[in-house]
């Protein structure tokens, strides 16, 4: 009886795993934590959500939930925070100069395997040559870049015509810039209620990197092991900001980088250096008519890009790594890359994406958002090396110093030289 009750027992909990086994496995979900930075104005949190959430309902299988995690430098130190817990995002995008800082953690996959596949082996090629230089180290691909932009140069047009400039024609070089920021500063007393010319703090090491591109020298080499900010160049570049904001002071000293897009729009300052990043919002938000145009020249145009790119964690289980790729595949198809760049100003990182036909009727209708695309062809990768945010640190201490006229511009370089190269010793 006994037997005849075990076996019966047996029989019934087979046909119970045969009725619920398959659905159970169907209905397993891998949820993913997708940590994302926004590190321009405008409302880009909703269009990361809508995009998340086409991609869960194409994908029932995987859940990916977008955490919005602050600008760059807070994501950067939550991710750093979850990583040595042990608890790290699945995904997450932090700013492509913390490659090395990443690696030093070993808080990141090499993404090669899953390139190789895509899209037929046509995928990584797609993206331009600048935007792939910071994704690179020692010959692995260890990120997909996604929300990446260059430094572009904004000029209000109305205030060209009040001043009686042409307001077609911004700019070309750093001395035609100095003369038109002279003619559109206005002081009332010595109150300044125009700036001539702002470029933006929060992330002037940023742009002063191009500015010594565009005086032909480079601050740190590709694989971040040494340094050149002493160099005739990058000495020359921060006189030029000295001479424009201390000494001629056509320029504000100091400023944020959330708050110069929107004194641009309130008309506070003719002319802005910022991340192409902010052209959706200026577009929307401006209520007259403004131009973008490629950052003046010296000896060359030039320009370092920036943003941030997608990586998978390292310590989490192989089938959420699969799940992250296929995600990360998807957010950087052609169409969501011009759907992305649409939404957001940022540029699109992949040259199909600009024969999108939503982009391509989109760009027939305003041309601004082709400046900083086209100014790719005088960009390069920005510098990155392990601890970068000590660089940082160091570089715009330096450089707000040197245009309060606390310090000369070769004494500040001389400084940043000397702590950065111990930085990199570390």
């Amino acid at each position: 009886m006994r037997q005849r009750w075990v076996v019966g027992a047996l029989v019934l909990a087979a046909a119970v795993a045969l009725a619920v086994g398959p659905a159970d496995a169907a209905s397993k979900l891998i949820r993913l934590t997708f940590y994302y930075p926004v590190g321009v104005a405008g409302p880009l949190a909703k269009v990361i959500g809508e995009m998340t959430d086409k991609f869960n309902k194409e994908n029932p299988g995987i859940e990916v939930v977008p955490v919005y995690s602050g600008d760059y430098d807070p994501t950067l130190q939550k991710v750093q925070t979850a990583v040595m817990a042990g608890n790290p995002p699945d995904i997450f995008i932090v700013e492509i100069s913390e490659l090395p800082t990443l690696l030093a953690m070993n808080a990141v996959i090499p993404l090669d395997d899953y390139v190789k596949k895509a899209e037929g082996g046509k995928y990584w090629d797609d993206f331009f040559p600048p935007f792939r230089e910071n994704s690179v180290v020692k010959g692995k691909i260890w990120w997909i870049p996604f929300q990446r932009s260059t430094p572009v140069f904004y000029w209000n047009k109305e205030l060209f015509k009040k001043a009686g400039l042409d307001p077609e024609r911004p700019p070309q070089t750093w001395a035609e810039l100095k003369e038109t920021a002279k003619k559109l500063t206005v002081r009332e007393g010595n109150e300044v209620k125009q700036w001539g010319v702002t470029v933006s703090g929060g992330w002037n090491d940023w742009l002063f990197e191009a500015f010594v591109r565009q005086n032909g020298g480079w601050l740190i080499n590709p694989e971040g092991t040494k340094a050149n900010f002493d160099s005739k160049e990058a000495v020359e570049a921060l006189d030029y900001w000295v001479d424009l904001m201390h000494k001629e002071k056509v320029g504000p000293p100091h400023s944020t980088w959330g708050s110069t897009p929107p004194d641009f729009v309130a008309q506070r300052t003719a002319m802005l250096y910022h991340s192409t990043g902010i052209l959706t919002f200026l577009r929307t938000s401006a209520k007259f008519d403004f131009g973008v145009a490629f950052m003046p020249k010296n000896k060359t145009f030039g320009a370092e890009v920036g943003g941030g790119n997608l990586a998978i964690s390292r310590k989490i289980p192989k089938e959420r790594q699969d799940a992250a790729w296929k995600f990360i595949e998807w957010m950087t198809s052609s169409g969501n890359a011009a759907q992305w760049s649409l939404a957001s100003g940022y540029v699109a990182t992949r040259k199909s994406a600009y024969e999108v036909p939503a982009m391509k009727e989109f760009l027939a209708k305003d041309a601004r958002y082709l400046v900083a695309r086209d100014q790719l062809q005088y960009a390069a990768g920005k510098m990155m090396a392990p601890n970068f945010q000590k660089i940082r640190e160091i570089l715009k201490k330096q450089l707000d110093d040197a245009v309060d006229g606390k310090v000369n511009p070769k004494e500040a370089m001389a400084t940043v030289q000397k702590q950065v190269e111990a930085v990199i010793k570390r």
